[in-house]
């Protein structure tokens, strides 16, 4: 036997010997699991969303030094009264976007195509965040909502290295409004006062007697109402502009508003006869709580303006008016905006 085939054959025993030696090692070295930081915690046990409205309730667990992700599960959800809660167990049709709204889509189709509908627990929690959602098909028909105590739930969270239950959670809804800003009485759905003021006004005056007196935001109402007279096929957003006395007001004397930017809506339809302007619209107003061009800063409320400009003796008067709000129930909207303690001055002749 030559010398070239021992030291071969040495080196592939030793090879074997040692493959086996770290084999026997791994199988009795410990598995290693993910940290759970006995300090992790929820810092809220109280939540009171508004039915009506997707609702994301975010910021709620601090994991400390754990291991993420978690997996987190509602467990025992049941009535304050420890009875069922098959509202909250069973599952409804829910709209659901599979991808982004920009606020630049260029149709309804567009929008449409961007969310789906899927089945759905009303009230969830992601299952890797912690985020509770409470879907807007959450009603107060058939969940029950303040002043009643609500529900009482608790919650499972794992990861590999454990396993903990956060118990006796609650859940007590506000009853929904249809809109925003609204009077309506979250405990009762009754409004003391049906009108809402428009967000500020600038350089908005009505004329008496000669003289010019400041309309400011409290002198205007803001109503909402369905116009149930439409077909439900539809769905779309109407303004109209009244006088103190409820004469209609000509939308072209709003000479300097952006009608095709105002609202995130489509074939504009601006009738000097009949006197408003309507869009055709997706629901809710404003799709999702993300800012974009026709919303607010916050991304919560729909921001529109309407402005003109007159003549003063010789100086260009620049007037405005914005309202920000929220439409959260689909349907045939109108938005009434009366001037209720004088008719808007836009100049002589006008």
């Amino acid at each position: 036997m030559n010398n070239a085939f021992l030291r071969y054959s040495r080196h592939f025993i030793l090879l074997i010997l040692t493959v086996s030696f770290v084999s026997c090692v791994n199988q009795y070295l410990p598995e290693t699991k993910d940290a759970f930081d006995p300090e992790a915690g929820f810092s809220q046990y109280l939540y009171t969303p508004k039915l009506g409205k997707n609702t994301l309730m975010t910021g709620n667990f601090n994991p400390g030094s754990s291991t993420l992700p978690f997996t987190y599960e509602i467990v025992n959800l049941r009535r304050y009264d420890g009875s069922e809660a098959p509202e909250f167990s069973d599952k409804f049709p829910v709209k659901v976007w599979k991808t982004p709204y920009l606020g630049t889509e260029t149709s309804l189709e567009a929008i449409e195509a961007k969310r789906d509908i899927e089945y759905r627990q009303l009230f969830q929690i992601r299952k890797h965040t912690g985020e509770f959602i409470l879907w807007e098909n959450a009603k107060a028909a058939f969940v029950r909502c303040d002043p009643d105590p609500g529900y009482v739930f608790d919650i499972k969270v794992e990861n590999s290295g454990g396993l903990k239950y956060y118990k006796d959670f609650r859940l007590v809804p506000e009853r929904e409004a249809s809109y925003e800003p609204s009077n309506i009485d979250p405990k009762t759905g009754l409004a003391a006062i049906e009108y809402v003021n428009p967000t500020s006004t600038s350089m908005l005056v009505t004329r008496k007697d000669q003289r010019f007196y400041v309309l400011s935001a409290e002198d205007i109402h803001v109503y909402f109402h369905k116009n149930l007279e439409m077909p439900d096929t539809v769905s779309t957003i109407t303004f109209r502009f009244l006088n103190a006395d409820y004469t209609p007001i000509n939308p072209d004397k709003f000479n300097t508003t952006k009608w095709e930017k105002l609202v995130h809506g489509f074939d504009l339809v601006k009738d000097t006869v009949n006197k408003f302007v309507r869009y055709k619209v997706a629901y809710p107003i404003p799709l999702v709580e993300t800012p974009t061009s026709y919303t607010n800063k916050t991304g919560e409320r729909a921001h529109v303006s309407f402005s003109y400009n007159w003549i003063y003796y010789g100086y260009r008067m620049d007037s405005e008016m914005t309202f920000d709000f929220a439409i959260y129930e689909k349907g045939n909207w109108e938005i009434s905006i009366v001037f209720a303690e004088g008719n808007p001055y836009f100049g002589e002749g006008n």
